[in-house]
């Protein structure tokens, strides 16, 4: 069990939180108001342990993950001081104006001292709730360094019903990962898509192990 620390409460977060309290993990809630009454409500419905400040809730985890919108990211890591420094996270956010370069906050994170990783930025909150399609998971790819940090990452990616695959370091990983976030974009909002829809790769022959 891995203390992961949910920064930030709308759907994607709480339904990231919900999912890893099932699975036996010990989550945190990350908010500017941990005391709110929506946030009471959100550590009722998740399963969470509790809510707490930001850095507080950074400070106590194995595991962080980034769940605000992208366009607060900045603020955040403000907020946190050192509270990243030496943490493995989770970028999950994606910045949504029109033509930007990158879809990630990796660089912030990092320059705030965080081992950072770039998942669970591809798909809907709808799909991160029920990552299945009959008996088959989806796959989740991430990005991000070979350490240890890889190997809870990909734990935490597994335990919320993914099939995690590691596309490796670096920003060709990187650009690899967000790719597959902008074609998810285009795919529901411009062309109308349902936003339960997921990624799944196909071999000839199927195996639990990846390279």
């Amino acid at each position: 069990m891995s203390v992961i620390a949910v920064l930030g409460a709308g759907r994607v977060g709480q339904t990231l939180a919900a999912g890893w309290a099932r699975a036996g993990h010990d989550v945190v809630l990350g908010s500017r108001s941990p005391d709110a009454d929506r946030m009471r409500t959100a550590v009722a419905n998740t399963g969470a342990r509790r809510a707490a400040p930001h850095a507080e809730a950074a400070l106590a985890a194995d595991l962080v993950v980034v769940a605000v919108p992208g366009d607060q990211v900045g603020a955040l890591v403000g907020d946190l001081g050192t509270a990243l420094r030496g943490r493995p996270v989770i970028d999950t956010t994606n910045v949504l104006t029109p033509h930007a370069p990158a879809l990630h906050h990796l660089d912030v994170l990092v320059a705030a001292g965080a081992i950072a990783f770039r998942a669970l930025h591809s798909t809907g909150w709808e799909q991160m709730a029920q990552p299945t399609f009959d008996s088959g998971r989806c796959d989740m790819v991430f990005a991000g360094p070979d350490d240890d940090a890889r190997a809870l990452v990909e734990t935490a990616i597994a335990d919320i019903g993914f099939r995690p695959i590691w596309l490796g370091d670096g920003p060709d990983a990187v650009a690899i990962a967000d790719a597959l976030a902008r074609l998810w974009i285009q795919l529901v909002f411009t062309r109308g898509w349902d936003r339960r829809l997921g990624l799944r790769l196909l071999t000839d022959a199927e195996s639990p192990e990846f390279p």
